[in-house]
């Protein structure tokens, strides 16, 4: 046993100066951002914006990659089959740990191909209608849909409008039918074009069709309501007590990229939402900034690991 430990140990020793050679020098070439969502949709947005202020934190610019379908399965897939070395990370959000409970069979394991780096932040839902909807309020809405049969759009099945959604059918007692688009900007064009009633969006992309008379806007999906709206209730005040339904926004990697460069691109991301302007800007865009770090982020995947699949099973969620 000697022999080998002694045969091995140069080796060992190599690999670990050539990690933290490796740590040393990165960034040195550009890295990839992939948005499992089609571009103009919320997490895209965030993405785009924190992406910027970590281009000039590391001296290399971070370059946002959409690669959207199948709930975010797809980009996922592509960054997790992509060299563990931290020039390939995926924007995460709610609906990467509920495909595990919607999806038969997943082409990686959520839980053990991806290293979580950090939390940026997290935002209520906004339920939107087309204005062509006759409720004027929540509570009307509610009425309404229990005698009609009402049509809803999502970014894609699993993915947090339709997850929402199906919280508040549950809770109200709605029969909707769910129509998945792949991303949240194909969803919401076709909301305002009629094409369907009601969606769950976010206020960064809603907003501004609110504003201008072509979404009507019932209720948020927080627990509190939304500093940038303070004249809209929210659902656990509108009959509904304890309702809550938020996005939450993180960025992972392969499993296996090194130690110090997981540490290294935490900090960056982490910096990046602690930055002034850009904590302004999430704010703005009715995200709530958090910079959290890789074990804040693991806290939070943990829990929805867990709590997802009796969820998805009584709402009968599943992939088509």
């Amino acid at each position: 046993m000697k022999k080998i430990g002694s045969t091995f140990a140069p080796m060992l020793a190599a690999a670990a100066l050539c990690a933290s050679a490796h740590a040393g020098t990165f960034p040195d070439h550009p890295i990839r951002l992939v948005v499992p969502f089609s571009p103009g949709g919320s997490t895209d947005l965030v993405g785009r914006l924190v992406a910027t202020k970590v281009s000039q934190i590391l001296g290399q610019p971070v370059i946002v990659e959409n690669r959207a379908g199948a709930g975010g399965v797809i980009g996922s897939d592509n960054v997790v089959k992509s060299p563990a070395d931290g020039y390939s990370l995926l924007m995460a959000t709610t609906s990467h740990t509920a495909n595990p409970s919607i999806y038969k069979k997943l082409p990686y394991d959520t839980q053990k191909d991806f290293a979580p780096i950090a939390l940026v932040g997290d935002m209520p839902g906004l339920l939107v209608a087309h204005p062509s909807l006759p409720p004027n309020n929540f509570k009307e809405f509610i009425q309404y849909a229990k005698t009609h049969k009402l049509s809803y759009g999502s970014a894609g099945s699993g993915t947090f409008p339709h997850l929402s959604m199906e919280l508040l059918k549950a809770a109200a007692g709605l029969d909707m039918t769910h129509i998945p688009y792949k991303g949240a900007a194909p969803a919401l064009t076709d909301l305002v074009g009629g094409v369907y009633e009601v969606k769950m969006d976010a206020y960064i992309t809603a907003a501004n069709f609110v504003k201008a008379g072509k979404l009507k806007l019932y209720a948020v999906s927080s627990l509190q309501r939304m500093p940038q709206l303070p004249d809209v209730p929210t659902i656990a005040e509108s009959g509904y007590p304890g309702f809550e339904s938020t996005y939450w926004i993180g960025i992972v990697a392969p499993a296996g990229v090194p130690p110090d460069v997981r540490k290294k691109l935490e900090q960056a991301f982490m910096a990046a939402v602690h930055d002034k302007t850009v904590t302004a800007k999430l704010e703005e865009s009715g995200t709530r900034p958090i910079g959290g770090s890789a074990t804040d982020l693991t806290a939070l995947m943990d829990r929805e690991f867990k709590q997802w699949p009796a969820i998805i099973q009584k709402a009968g969620i599943s992939e088509k």
